[in-house]
């Protein structure tokens, strides 16, 4: 593939895990994006306040990174997957719950495996707060806070340089979270599909004050990494939606596949270089996609 151009994301201050005002941790997580979304949404074209969208919000690093720093006034997360979804409204909505969980939370391997069980066994088909709770508690204390399909931070026999308990700082994660719940007023959260809630937005007249920041599954592991990925049709449906101009002001990120600089040929592309920390830490090639301008 012929090679792009390469952006420099972390021009300005970079944001670090230890700084991060989410409480979940991703692989992949966009948190360092913070100060470039910010600069663009310095520079949208707008008087009103500032909503930022992001459709597939996962650990939704950036946004709330975003919403700490001022730089915008709502946000709105949304998630197909349920236990995201879950885990969101849980600690916004039910914050003195999710709390008292927190703090009484035992931090061992059958602990481990009972929460595992029931993020692997859906049948919630709505929001559960139990189901919330295990997939914060999965996410915390997996390896790369992969909710499923990954094992326990020290491995099955704890004999590992870290522990269970070494991504679950209670009173970290508390603080975190207690500041959420004071921004539930400018929280909104949901559980659809992507495409849905994009299209629905295309309805609404005060675009010009919305950034939606576009961060689907991967095209080449999404399905083994996500328990909502897509499929190549719904990938060719989302650029559809993106390059009609509907939405003014999307970016948008991916893995470096063909298929999607073939469907963003038109687009403004470039390559960004992500920190992963999956069973090794690796540094993964993305793309970036921005709205082309049309004079």
């Amino acid at each position: 593939m012929p090679e792009l151009p390469v952006v420099d994301i972390t021009k300005g201050d970079a944001w670090s895990t230890q700084t991060a005002a989410s409480p979940f941790r991703y692989p992949g997580g966009k948190g360092f994006m913070t100060n470039y979304l910010k600069r663009h949404l310095e520079a949208m074209n707008s008087n009103g306040e500032k909503l930022f969208v992001e459709p597939f919000c996962g650990g939704a690093g950036a946004a709330i990174n975003l919403l700490k720093t001022g730089a915008v006034d709502q946000l709105h997360l949304n998630d197909a997957d349920i236990r995201i979804y879950s885990a969101w409204k849980a600690m916004i909505t039910e914050s003195d719950r999710f709390l008292d969980a927190i703090q009484s939370a035992r931090l061992d391997l059958e602990e481990w495996h009972l929460k595992r069980e029931t993020v692997n066994n859906l049948d919630e088909t709505g929001y559960s707060f139990e189901l919330g709770f295990a997939s914060f508690y999965m996410n915390r204390t997996t390896r790369s806070g992969i909710i499923e399909r990954a094992g326990p931070i020290g491995g099955y026999a704890q004999n590992g340089k870290w522990k269970l308990d070494a991504r679950f700082n209670k009173a970290g994660l508390c603080n975190k979270i207690k500041w959420l719940s004071s921004q539930r007023g400018r929280i909104e959260i949901s559980n659809n599909d992507a495409l849905s809630l994009l299209n629905s937005f295309s309805k609404k007249c005060d675009l010009e004050s919305t950034l939606f920041f576009i961060d689907p599954p991967y095209v080449k592991v999404g399905g083994r990494l996500y328990l909502n990925g897509m499929n190549e049709a719904k990938h060719i449906a989302l650029s559809d939606l993106l390059i009609n101009r509907t939405l003014p002001n999307w970016v948008l990120t991916y893995d470096n596949h063909p298929l999607i600089r073939a469907l963003y040929a038109s687009e403004d592309l470039s390559e960004i270089v992500v920190n992963y920390s999956l069973q090794a830490k690796r540094k993964e090639s993305e793309i970036l996609v921005l709205p082309a301008s049309r004079v």
